[in-house]
């Protein structure tokens, strides 16, 4: 990878250098200030920053999700601690770039649709042509699929104008294209800055940290947590964990039961729904009998039942479930049996961060035909883009509760925060 390392004094200036150096697609690696100058360590010298850049390559960087750095995340609440060097990882793309990508997409999208016009309307000619017995309302069928096609191109050919970049001040264009790099939505990263263009001056547009933390306190509004099973509201908390095979359910049982006896000091007992003999139940079998917790394995509802109040004295309830594809309509109705209640048991669906969007949009639609309290996300260690989080929070409004981050039990798992997930969004902290 060509690197390059820049000494200058704002942003603007390095992006510069960077266009001229390395070309309008290059990647921002890192940014940080140091002290250039007199004195031992230049620690009288000027402040500078430093900017690291690569030239663009055809895959996008790996990284692994990092414990946010408190200190440096709480800069969003004070603008006045927050300078340039919170820049990190921005997308650089001239304007007509991204259009054009589009514009070749949906053409594309197109070509069939206009094959088939192109098919419609030879057999409307021919039909003319024999219009003596032809049936009229096969004709007139026929006819309401040419406008059915026009009108689908139409729509194909607004959109196509529609995506093209915003007109934007150059700062909030960074973030916007870094927003999109890192996988939210289009049409979710372009309402968000259209709406902080529409509230802040033109002068606070040219201050980057100040945009940057803008945008960050935008999306801190638009998340909603739960403070994991702290926001549940009832003294005894009982929580059941339902989704799809190979999320790491099981997994996260053993780590939210974990910090429930040595965070919190509770007592608490485990529920394993087993209705298709699966290893997950022998799996927390084993971790129950480590960590000296009573376990149930019962295989309906009224088994389930019967183990929930002969655990009255139990603070903290956790059940794990059988895996089960959205698309097994059988096997998502025998859950409903378990979990189609509100109030008594906390429903949570597990979601890999690895899935795409449409994938988890499938899976939490058909999950919830289920009262669905909150959402946990898995595998952070195993994704590289996180937009996909506010995508799905934004579009289905449920809190989110915890942050699986790999695999150590308890270690691996926090309480989801505001900040800790616009932090994996636009790495405030720059760690």
């Amino acid at each position: 990878m060509n690197l390059k390392r820049y000494r200058v004094k704002n942003i603007k200036e390095a992006l510069a250098f960077i266009k001229r150096d390395l070309g309008p697609d290059a990647l921002i690696v890192s940014t940080r200030q140091v002290k250039e100058g007199k004195g031992a360590f230049g620690m009288f010298g000027k402040t500078m920053l430093e900017v690291t850049a690569a030239a663009s390559e055809a895959k996008k960087p790996s990284a692994r999700a990092k414990a946010a750095d408190t200190k440096a995340v709480e800069t969003y609440r004070h603008d006045s601690e927050i300078s340039e060097a919170t820049m990190a990882n921005t997308f650089l793309t001239p304007k007509n770039k991204s259009a054009l990508s589009i514009s070749d997409e949906t053409r594309k999208m197109m070509m069939p649709i206009q094959k088939e016009l192109q098919g419609i309307r030879l057999t409307l000619g021919d039909l003319s042509n024999q219009s003596d017995g032809l049936n009229n309302h096969m004709m007139g069928q026929l006819k309401n699929e040419l406008g059915e096609m026009r009108h689908m191109l139409h729509i194909l050919a607004s959109r196509s104008n529609s995506l093209s970049e915003p007109d934007l001040p150059e700062n909030l264009l960074l973030l916007y294209q870094q927003m999109k790099f890192s996988g939210l939505e289009e049409k979710f990263a372009r309402r968000i800055v259209l709406e902080a263009q529409r509230n802040m001056t033109e002068d606070d547009a040219e201050n980057y940290a100040y945009v940057k933390i803008f945008i960050a306190r935008m999306l801190m509004k638009i998340i909603k947590i739960t403070k994991g099973l702290e926001g549940l509201k009832p003294q005894q908390k009982i929580v059941a964990l339902l989704g799809p095979t190979g999320v790491g359910k099981t997994t996260t049982v053993a780590k939210i039961a974990s910090e429930q006896m040595t965070k919190y000091k509770r007592k608490v007992a485990l529920i394993s729904v087993d209705t298709n003999h699966s290893s997950a139940a022998r799996q927390i079998r084993s971790f129950a009998k480590m960590i000296k917790a009573p376990i149930s394995v019962v295989n309906d509802k009224s088994e389930m039942n019967k183990a929930i109040s002969s655990y009255e004295d139990y603070e903290s309830i956790i059940i794990d479930t059988d895996g089960c594809s959205q698309r097994n309509e059988k096997q998502l109705l025998e859950m409903r049996e378990f979990f189609d209640e509100r109030g008594r048991i906390h429903n949570y669906l597990v979601l890999s961060a690895t899935s795409k969007d449409s994938d988890m949009n499938e899976v939490t639609r058909k999950f919830g035909s289920m009262p669905i309290d909150s959402i946990i996300f898995t595998k952070l260690d195993e994704s590289a883009a996180y937009g996909s989080l506010f995508n799905h929070a934004i579009r289905f409004k449920k809190p989110l509760s915890y942050l699986s981050v790999g695999q150590k039990i308890p270690e691996d798992i926090e309480v989801a925060s505001k900040e800790r997930l616009v932090d994996l969004l636009l790495n405030i902290s720059g760690t």
